[in-house]
């Protein structure tokens, strides 16, 4: 008896809150879960890219909200972000310092590029937050 007073104490309460009484699908007043932008905030960890080497620093992850932006504040000077696009690798921005833009949803990476050099570069760390 106790549980339905108060469920129904709960439910006029609701209703007050809100201004009517409704008999809808909570999805109607209620955010949807896929609706919602969480974000994974961290640390990326120092290390060593070695010569002729293209090094991943950060990932792959999946962000399924497109308006959020993804930020990196790293330790070092140029790095390329990846998006994963038909099963391959695509860079979506070009030796960006501390990217932090809207580069949408899918699979992305960080990568440090020494490709093209004939020493060991190193790289210092730092923070990110992107959206899941």
């Amino acid at each position: 008896m106790n549980k339905k007073i108060s469920v129904l104490v709960l439910a006029f309460g609701l209703a007050q809150m809100s201004g009517h009484v409704a008999a809808e699908p909570m999805q109607s007043w209620l955010t949807p879960l896929d609706k919602i932008c969480f974000v994974n905030n961290g640390r990326v960890y120092p290390g060593v890219a070695a010569p002729g080497e293209k090094k991943v620093i950060y990932g792959p992850y999946t962000a399924k909200c497109a308006t959020t932006y993804h930020k990196f504040r790293l330790g070092l000077s140029f790095v390329d972000v990846e998006q994963l696009i038909g099963g391959a690798w695509s860079v979506v921005e070009r030796r960006a310092f501390n990217p932090a833009k809207q580069y949408g949803s899918g699979t992305f990476r960080i990568v440090l590029n020494n490709e093209r050099s004939q020493t060991s570069t190193s790289y210092k760390g730092g923070t990110f937050s992107v959206p899941l």
